[in-house]
Formats: C-alpha cells, structure tokens, sequence
C-alpha cells in the first residue's frame, strides 16, 4: 500500500509541475497583452498626433508628393494598429486557452490530492488496525499464558 501511496505521490508531483508550467505561460502571455496594449495606445497617439499634423497645416503649401507622404505615414499606423490588433486578438484567445487549461490542470491536482489523502487514510486506519490486532495478540498471550499455567 505503501508503494502505491508514492506512486501517486510521483504523479501528483508530475501534475503539479504541468499544472505549474501553465500557470508560468499563462503569467507570459498576460504580460504580452499588456505589451501590446501598451503599444496600440502608444500607436493610436501617434496615429492622432498624425492626423491633427495633417489637418492643422492648412496655410503652408505642400507638394502633393508631401501630402502623399502624410498620408502614407498614417495609412502606415493604421495597418500597424491592424496587425496589433490581429496579435492582442491572438494573445487573447491563448490567454483563454490557457486559463481553462490551467483550470482543468488545477483540477486534476485536488483530484489527485484527495485520492491520495483517502490512500494515506486507508493506510492509518489498516495499519491502526494491525496494530490492534497485534496488542490483543499480546494480550492473550499474556493473559493466556497464566491460565495454561493453572492446569
């Protein structure tokens, strides 16, 4: 009994360090979404500060190769913005991924834990149990032992 008590303890060891492991993913791809939002709102400015440039410069005398280039410069942010987006969208669905992942590995471990605590429990109460029997053994003996002598 004993052997299969550390036997399942090696496998709850096992299934705490996946359970672990996606808990460190999970941490990564979290800071990744900050990241990137930090990067979108970091691009939405310069896409603003882009436009209002734009806009604002209304007396000044551009080529139209200049107002090209502008606009160019914003159509730039815009598709960066997109691909940004596409990634925040990506991390999001890993994050979702993972969370439930993790929960399903954070179930296995109660599982696995509680079968474990039943093992060790079964393990008390048999070796209580043999004990009992070993000291009423004695107890006979002992007591036993004087009557056998009285014959």
């Amino acid at each position: 009994m004993n052997a299969k008590v550390n036997r399942f303890e090696r496998i709850l060891k096992t299934k705490v360090k996946v359970r672990d492991d996606e808990r460190i993913l999970l941490s990564m791809e979290k800071k990744e979404e900050e990241r990137l939002l930090s990067v979108l709102a970091t691009l939405g400015t310069e896409k603003e500060q882009a436009l209002a440039s734009f806009g604002s410069q209304k007396d000044e005398t551009f080529t139209v190769q200049d107002i090209w280039f502008r606009r160019k410069a914003i159509d730039l942010l815009d598709s960066r913005i997109c691909r940004e987006g596409e990634s925040l969208c990506g991390v999001r669905q890993s994050i979702e991924n993972t969370e439930a992942r993790l929960l399903e590995k954070h179930r296995d471990v109660k599982v696995m834990q509680k079968y474990i605590s039943f093992l060790v429990e079964d393990l008390q109460d048999e070796s209580k149990k043999q004990e009992q029997s070993e000291l009423d053994d004695i107890a006979g003996i002992r007591h036993g032992s004087p009557k056998e002598g009285r014959r």
